[in-house]
């Protein structure tokens, strides 16, 4: 490594005197530059942490202070005990990378969903989730988060306009629902920003999304990226998990489900899918929208 190595430099504010020995990209993320950084400490040990640099994608825009405010939650997740990489480094001055980045720890774990004990693995991931949503808001130092999308108004960005019978009634709930919860949620929560070790939840990773706001915005996320991966066995075990351990109103779960999935299909053309896998999700998308669509009109007004 030369001496002007910005990724030197960078390990240098981490652990004075160590070596970088290998840099490696991490593949998986779609807005995000992910590096492994191999090192040894002064004392010769070797070591090992991640550089996650932001960058937002056509269909994603990111706030400007993204970074900064993904370091302060999970500097505040950890103090509240959640399974997140811990934060050693915010750099927010481009003087060594043209980005803001942070340096998180390295966990030791295997993204997506672990095929045995599958029940199980579900089961951890929807209490993960529960756990999340029941924290004390007022009880965190958390950093500031923009406030989560309202189902209705992103439904209807996307609905056709033809759909005059699907728009009326979605217009009619707005006007005539009570607001709903709010909580932290992740905002991209599916099995390929969980890592596992020994079939344990080892870390939640990827909280670039954050924000204060429904539940159910987790829930009806996750279920679709299930449906995607798995089956509906995955995703009705996955979801009486979580309402088992956390009770939710999910009178607007079919809403959600809309206004995820008809997002997911205006943009999952640039994920980077293959051809196949794309062709996939794009059915299995379309039947819950049908199911979505049915049972948001017959949703009370």
């Amino acid at each position: 490594m030369t001496a002007n190595d910005p990724h030197a430099a960078i390990l240098e504010r981490l652990s004075p005197g160590a070596t970088l020995t290998r840099r490696e990209p991490l593949t998986g993320g779609v807005s995000a530059a992910v590096e492994l950084l191999e090192f040894t400490t002064r004392a010769g040990a070797p070591a090992r942490v991640v550089l996650r640099r932001h960058g937002a994608a056509a269909w994603k825009p990111l706030a400007d202070d993204v970074t900064a405010t993904e370091f302060a939650l999970l500097t505040a997740l950890r103090r509240a005990g959640l399974p997140v990489p811990a934060p050693l480094l915010l750099d927010t001055s481009r003087e060594l990378l043209p980005s803001p980045f942070l340096v998180l720890e390295f966990v030791e774990g295997r993204a997506g969903l672990p095929e045995r004990p599958r029940a199980g693995a579900l089961g951890e991931m929807a209490e993960f989730l529960a756990r999340l949503h029941a924290l004390e808001l007022d009880a965190l130092e958390l950093p500031t988060l923009p406030r989560g999308d309202d189902p209705i108004a992103g439904a209807l960005r996307f609905v056709p306009s033809a759909d005059d019978a699907l728009r009326d009634a979605l217009t009619a709930r707005a006007a005539s629902r009570s607001p709903p919860a709010s909580v932290l949620v992740h905002g991209d929560f599916w099995p390929g920003n969980i890592l596992w070790r020994n079939g344990r939840v080892a870390a939640v990773v990827d909280w670039e999304d954050a924000a204060l706001g429904d539940p159910l915005l987790d829930l009806a996320c996750c279920r679709l990226e299930l449906l995607w991966r798995g089956d509906e066995d995955d995703v009705e075990t996955f979801t009486r998990r979580y309402l088992a351990a956390r009770d939710v109103d999910t009178t607007e779960l079919p809403i959600w489900e809309l206004y995820a999935g008809l997002a997911a299909s205006d943009s999952m053309g640039q994920w980077g899918l293959d051809a196949a896998t794309l062709q996939t999700m794009r059915a299995r998308t379309t039947e819950v929208l049908a199911r979505a669509r049915a049972r948001a009109l017959a949703l009370p007004r």
